[in-house]
């Protein structure tokens, strides 16, 4: 689970600044949106690693 904090740390360090102050400017309804829709994204490679982990395990 360490690799993961890290990898976490490492991507919002290469968030572009000009990306957070347009998310800043959204209503509060957008900002959930945008975030909600990046928990997926997340969610979903997350588990592409895992299936991929998975099957290079069992080979």
């Amino acid at each position: 689970m360490a690799d993961l904090s890290e990898d976490r740390i490492a991507l919002a360090e290469k968030v572009d600044p000009d990306l957070l102050h347009m998310l800043a400017q959204m209503p509060r309804r957008q900002q959930r949106q945008v975030l909600l829709l990046l928990m997926v994204v997340e969610n979903l490679l997350y588990e592409l690693l895992r299936e991929r982990r998975i099957k290079e395990d069992l080979e």
